[in-house]
């Protein structure tokens, strides 16, 4: 497993050429179009596990309509549900067989607002009668314009705008633009319009046993119990915190712990939230050690709390809590570029974070300058042992505690 986790991102214009979407593909950590080793359900998952949790949906489509590949079984799932309606549209080859059971499917996640295009769609009185179980629940029909005879298409897509939104893809020239244009087609993607741009981030995965096993916790210990094994898991942690950023649902209480955030989501949003990881992780290694990303998100939570350690605390399990945040919140501001206003429109926050994030004061302040310097790579050493002189220690001893002769090499942010 590479340090990196990568997707491709291809753009979806309206007849003024602004972007409406963007349909997303799998590629590999090299960037490689399509790992035949893995499930067609597995390449779904790991396409929506990296835009909601390891990149971030701003990201990844600048909150912009996310355009997926869905596959059946992936579909016969819940996981879906834990995708906003709005920000997304679920992607169905149109060859695909279309079982009753299915079809229910689609029909349920339709009038629960989610939204359907038909891929490879050909534009024929047969399309009509083959899929009419299906169209009354597709908003776009996504037609080939490499695939379908223009002639044929000008003759009869005025029956299906009547009820959908015509996608013109696969389009290589000005001339196909403009015909599809004059035959009534209003969205259009292919080379002519961009060509797939990648898209990555810094890999921070769990491993897939560790997942496996805290996702049948869920059902076999009290909430309260799986809140607090949770919160060991750093990359499952930040995880979370990016989903609900992304996600963009509601404000959430992240006032006191991790854990008493996790309580607060309830069972069975987390199930939703772990089954998609577990889908992701498909039949992955469970023997990987840590890359450089989560050796750094652990070290930052560990120095942190090294740094404070010789500071009397009335209640130190509280202030324990709150520097495992502000390690977590830190990491998504510095490395995953997550701006200062997202984070406090997405969670209420403690008052010591608060100042943090937006003053740039208090006493967390001072923990969070300190451990920039010594996790850069470039540090000045006397400028860590000034920091840490009003917490009694210095860089030496704090080293020590955390059993680390030498800070891991320094993450510095991707440029998109």
């Amino acid at each position: 497993m590479g340090e990196f986790v990568q997707l491709a991102r291809q753009s979806i214009i309206d007849e003024t050429n602004s972007i409406v979407g963007y349909e997303l593909f799998h590629r590999d950590e090299n960037g490689i179009a399509v790992d035949f080793s893995l499930k067609r359900r597995t390449l779904s998952a790991q396409v929506i596990l990296s835009v909601y949790n390891l990149i971030g949906r701003e990201r990844t489509v600048e909150n912009k309509l996310a355009f997926y590949n869905i596959d059946p079984d992936f579909l016969n799932t819940d996981i879906l549900e834990a995708l906003p309606a709005e920000q997304c549209v679920f992607e169905l080859n149109s060859t695909m067989q279309f079982t009753q059971n299915i079809i229910a499917k689609i029909k349920y996640l339709f009038e629960s607002g989610y939204t359907f295009a038909l891929d490879n769609f050909i534009v024929s009185p047969a399309s009509s009668i083959l899929l009419k179980d299906v169209l009354p629940y597709i908003k776009y029909l996504k037609v080939d314009a490499q695939s379908n005879d223009p002639e044929y298409v000008k003759e009869h897509i005025a029956t299906f705008l009547k009820d959908h939104i015509a996608i013109a893809h696969k389009i290589e020239t000005l001339d196909e633009f403009s015909a599809y244009k004059e035959m009534g087609f209003t969205l259009f993607e292919g080379f002519y319009i961009h060509r797939p741009e990648p898209v990555k981030h810094y890999r921070l995965e769990p491993k897939h046993m560790g997942v496996t096993r805290i996702y049948k916790m869920l059902d076999a210990v009290p909430m309260a119990d799986f809140s607090k094994e949770f919160e060991r898991h750093n990359e499952l942690s930040i995880q979370l915190l990016q989903y609900l950023i992304s996600a963009d649902k509601k404000k959430y209480d992240a006032t006191s712990s991790v854990r008493q955030l996790v309580h607060s989501l309830g069972k069975e949003a987390m199930k939703k939230w772990l089954m998609l990881i577990v889908y992701a992780k498909g039949s992955s290694e469970n023997d990987k050690p840590k890359n450089n990303f989560s050796r750094f998100l652990e070290q930052r939570i560990d120095l942190m709390k090294a740094i404070v350690s010789n500071i009397h605390s009335a209640d130190p399990g509280k202030r324990e809590d709150e520097l495992k945040l502000l390690a977590l919140f830190s990491t998504l501001v510095d490395i995953y570029q997550v701006p200062y206003d997202r984070l406090t429109e997405t969670f209420d926050l403690s008052k010591n974070i608060e100042l943090w994030l937006s003053y740039k004061k208090g006493r967390f302040s001072l923990v969070y300058k300190a451990v920039n310097q010594i996790q850069n790579k470039q540090k000045d050493v006397e400028k860590v042992n000034r920091l840490l002189k009003s917490f009694k220690t210095d860089q030496e001893e704090v080293l020590q505690k955390i059993h680390c002769e030498v800070p891991c090499d320094s993450i510095t942010p991707l440029r998109q």
